[in-house]
């Protein structure tokens, strides 16, 4: 009998990436003989032992599957390929430290614990944590105070942030080959145009926002600075830092040097938190799309007499989206928690700040549009993250709209699903991002204005204490 006839590689839908090597081959292949057996269940008995040569059938199946997997090249619009942009800037930033981002197919994708993207974001983590021991000595020396806190957020935020996504990292490889199968599975529904093009101009437009705010925040900084002192470019940017950095400088002595590496860490840390926000956009962007696709093609048929095969065909491609947005919830909902945490509580902190005088013209505009990107971008991940919801629940007009001579039992299923399933990415499961969810968030920052409009004398109060602390930071240096 020839090998033709006795090995036939299996289609790479097939594959359980949760089993283990030799068995999988096995019940994937022809090979159903005595020998063949009995092989498999002495490897399976010494394969941890390293001292038996593995069977030829095994290695020739491997190979075979190996050569499969690697000649495959992902469509520019599949989600391997097309966000491929964010990650290489992520990694700039130190999240996501995961290997073969940028080749043909997720096959490659490995998480190494001795690579170079690794070490960096270890030392992003390092010095995150010496920040927030040093915020939390000067909580303990002077009390607690809104602008202290605010730091806390950010910096104990980042430092959670980046420990988490070393760990998101361990997973990518696999639910992206889990997303990969998918693609492969829907072929035939094609793969949605122009989102290459889409995810690199929201990349874009987010990339330039990010850096107006951070380089607007920066100028307010300078001014308020010039304002306090005049005598120099040189004591405007230190008192820029003494100001900005006060929590360290206080215990250790003002170095430039020390100051600029402080604030490069602090720029990485501000676009890694624009671009969690985009990853999740982009990522409930996908998934969208994919329901999207399966709608449409609902639509067409709708009020249409059609076998059972084709309710079932489709129920079973419902089932694949189904599975993988449980699968992306628990990969995603950290991040969403955090994010939502994040940007709430400094939309808060903004509004805080707006009761203070400002100084001129310029500081205004500044923070009319930090505010108001806060708040356009936690929309942004807000609407696109709630269209999953939105989506998943569109196929339920067409199956009411069954003709009865066809409606059966697979129609029935499916019905029973679509309406029973709540679909959604949630922050671990404390809230479901729906687009009910917006009004919630509305409401709570509506209070919470409210709440500040009642007690603006102790607001002022807080402001006099702050410009009481700028003052002296002035006299010094003067």
């Amino acid at each position: 009998m020839s090998d033709k006839n006795i090995f036939r590689p299996f289609y790479l839908k097939d594959r359980n990436f949760t089993e283990s090597g030799y068995g999988r081959q096995l019940t994937q292949s022809s090979l159903t003989g005595s020998e063949v057996h009995s092989n498999y269940k002495a490897l399976s008995l010494k394969e941890n032992k390293w001292n038996i040569d593995k069977p030829i059938n095994y290695l020739r199946i491997k190979a075979l599957e190996e050569s499969i997997r690697k000649d495959i090249i992902s469509n520019k619009n599949s989600l391997h390929r097309a966000i491929t942009p964010l990650l290489m800037l992520m990694q700039m930033s130190g999240l996501l430290p995961v290997q073969g981002i940028r080749t043909q197919n997720t096959s490659y994708l490995v998480f190494n614990w001795f690579s170079w993207i690794l070490v960096y974001s270890i030392i992003l983590v390092g010095s995150s944590i010496v920040m927030v021991l040093l915020i939390m000595y000067n909580l303990y020396n002077n009390g607690l105070t809104y602008t202290t806190t605010g730091d806390l957020v950010f910096y104990g935020g980042t430092l959670i942030i980046y420990i988490l996504f070393i760990h998101l990292g361990r997973k990518w490889p696999k639910v992206m080959k889990k997303w990969e199968l998918m693609e492969l599975e829907m072929k035939q529904y094609g793969y949605p145009p122009n989102m290459a093009i889409r995810i690199k101009m929201s990349l874009c437009i987010i990339l330039l926002l990010s850096t107006i705010e951070h380089l607007a925040s920066i100028l307010t900084g300078v001014l308020k600075a010039i304002h306090c002192s005049p005598d120099g470019l040189y004591y405007i940017f230190r008192l820029y830092f003494l100001t900005w950095l006060k929590t360290v400088f206080t215990y250790i002595n003002y170095s430039f040097v020390v100051a600029v590496t402080l604030k490069i860490f602090d720029i990485l840390y501000s676009y890694a938190w624009n671009f969690i926000d985009l990853l999740i956009i982009i990522l409930a962007y996908a998934l969208t799309e994919k329901f999207k696709q399966l709608n449409q093609k609902l639509a067409r048929v709708r009020g249409k007499v059609l076998p059972n095969m084709y309710w079932r065909n489709s129920r079973e491609t419902y089932n694949i989206l189904a599975s993988l947005t449980q699968d992306f919830d628990k990969f995603l909902s950290p991040v969403i928690l955090l994010s939502f945490g994040h940007n709430l509580y400094f939309i808060c902190l903004q509004l805080l700040n707006s009761l203070k005088p400002m100084i001129s013209s310029w500081e205004v505009v500044c923070f009319v549009f930090l505010f108001t990107y806060l708040v356009g971008r936690t929309c942004l991940v807000s609407l696109y993250v709630a269209s999953i919801n939105d989506q998943s629940k569109k196929p339920k007009a067409v199956l009411f709209s069954v003709p009865a001579e066809c409606y059966g039992v697979e129609v029935e299923r499916f019905l029973m699903q679509v309406t029973a399933n709540e679909l959604s990415f949630t922050g671990c499961n404390f809230f479901s991002v729906t687009r009910t969810f917006m009004l919630t968030i509305a409401g709570t920052i509506v209070t919470y204005e409210l709440v500040l409009i009642q007690f603006n004398n102790v607001a002022s109060g807080l402001h006099d204490q702050n410009n009481t602390l700028a003052n002296n930071y002035c006299l010094k240096l003067l």
